[in-house]
């Protein structure tokens, strides 16, 4: 065999170990980051605020909000 091909044989297996070893280490972390994200979820939802629709004419028809005029700042 040449030393070309067993320098590639060997990068080659070392890069299969790796992709394998990433793959076990995120099946392992996987259940422990969807409870995770399933626990921040329900926080939100605990914090979220209900509002109640607004009474028909209690809004002033005449007047629209402006938006902001943006100006330049300085650096």
């Amino acid at each position: 065999m040449s030393t070309e091909l067993e320098i590639a044989l060997v990068l080659g297996t070392a890069f299969l170990w790796i992709i394998v070893a990433l793959a076990i280490l995120s099946a392992i972390d996987r259940p422990e980051r969807k409870a995770r994200r399933q626990q921040r979820r329900n926080m939100r939802m605990e914090r979220r605020i209900d509002y109640r629709p607004v009474a028909a004419g209690s809004l002033p028809q005449g007047r629209t909000r402006q938006p902001r005029a943006r100006g330049l700042h300085p650096h």
